[in-house]
């Protein structure tokens, strides 16, 4: 199954005593980048929750949210260093100057930094737990995420499969083209013969097995068997990736990289044929535009 690399998805459940979310977006990238954010006290589940997202993902950049609240009262920590901090500022302000007022506790709890959030930190039991219900929810926003990444990748299959049969149409242009290269070469060198002969003294003759030689040996160069055989090869090879439809993306960039090579080699081997070299040229460069158009899909998928 082809799969693109952009998707977004979220997730929610509520079990244990815990009510859990997550969320997760996803870009392209080279390689399999995530970054994950949760509450404080879960540091301990991170390297599951890794490797859960690395057994649905294989490549793409995403940004993973979590979020996990305990039911009840919330519970709130007061800075008792801090709070000391300033009742003692309090009562040596008072004894200099004759105070004989309490400190105001609402003013305190005021103080920035005086009240905060509990610190989050599970008892082992209750981590066990959080454990259970966010493997559930991260592993249920992932399994959406990859449901709609392959709605996409199906898009994206569809379009390549054309592009990789528009090359193939291409390299049967191409080849039909090829073979009429000799044919041109024997006529412009027999019109360079004819030229060659007046200029000749009379009884001078010009020797037809060296001009058959030379037909050949220029045929030989302009040759693109070879090219559009490896140039075939790597079309069926990108077929059997999409066929496969695991981990495509940096295997098909490779080929692609190949294909290209091919296209610029058929560009430059029948440059002095103009009767046919223009237009296995105009062939070639739309070689190299569906190439292009292949590699830039080919970065969208996984």
């Amino acid at each position: 199954m082809i799969r693109s690399m952009t998707g977004y998805s979220t997730a929610q459940n509520e079990e244990s005593g815990f009510s859990a979310s997550a969320s997760v977006k996803s870009t392209n990238h080279r390689y399999l980048d995530l970054q994950l954010r949760y509450p404080a006290g879960l540091e301990a589940l991170e390297p599951q929750l890794r490797r859960l997202v690395k057994e649905h993902v294989a490549r793409g950049h995403l940004e993973m949210t979590i979020s996990l609240d305990r039911g009840g009262a919330a519970s709130l920590e007061i800075n008792r260093a801090l709070l000391d901090a300033y009742v003692a500022a309090f009562r040596q302000v008072r004894e200099e100057f004759g105070l004989t007022s309490d400190p105001d506790v609402l003013a305190l709890l005021r103080v920035p930094g005086m009240v905060a959030a509990g610190n989050g930190q599970l008892a082992p039991e209750e981590l066990e737990r959080a454990r259970g219900i966010l493997e559930q929810v991260v592993g249920e926003a992932l399994a959406r995420l990859n449901e709609m990444r392959a709605r996409e990748g199906e898009s994206l299959e569809k379009d390549m499969r054309g592009r990789l049969e528009r090359l193939e149409s291409l390299c049967g242009a191409i080849e039909k083209l090829a073979q009429n290269v000799p044919s041109f070469y024997q006529r412009k060198l027999q019109n360079r013969v004819k030229e060659l002969a007046q200029e000749l003294p009379a009884g001078v003759a010009l020797d037809s097995a060296r001009l058959a030689q030379e037909v050949a040996y220029l045929a030989s160069r302009s040759d693109v068997t070879e090219e559009l055989t490896r140039f075939r090869s790597h079309l069926k090879q990108a077929g059997q990736l999409l066929d496969a439809g695991e981990e495509v993306g940096k295997k098909l960039d490779f080929l692609l990289q190949e294909m290209n090579r091919e296209a610029n080699t058929l560009l430059s081997k029948t440059t002095d044929v103009p009767e046919v070299g223009l237009e296995v040229a105009r062939q070639a460069i739309e070689m190299k535009t569906e190439i292009e158009k292949l590699r830039e899909q080919g970065q969208n998928i996984e």
